[in-house]
């Protein structure tokens, strides 16, 4: 685990601890289990932008990018590595 997907699981821990969900790794499948709703959906993407100081346009909001928190890792250290 790294450090861009050990904060990811970390918020989606938070998210599902309060409504009593099961625990998340870096396989989780966080739509298929549907762990992420619309609005948690949206503050996930909020919570990557503001700590990963990156910026995701809503093309990029897919159902692919949120398959699991080592697919969001992934996405956020490529869109890190872009010039702003």
């Amino acid at each position: 685990m790294n450090d861009i997907e050990q904060p990811i699981i970390e918020y989606i821990s938070a998210m599902v601890a309060e409504t009593g969900g099961a625990p998340v790794n870096s396989e989780t499948p966080l739509l298929e289990a549907g762990l992420l709703d619309s609005i948690n959906l949206v503050k996930l993407v909020q919570f990557l932008e503001k700590r990963f100081k990156i910026s995701i346009p809503d093309t990029e909001i897919r159902a692919d990018l949120f398959e699991s928190p080592a697919n969001l890792a992934a996405y956020v250290s490529q869109r890190a590595a872009q010039p702003a």
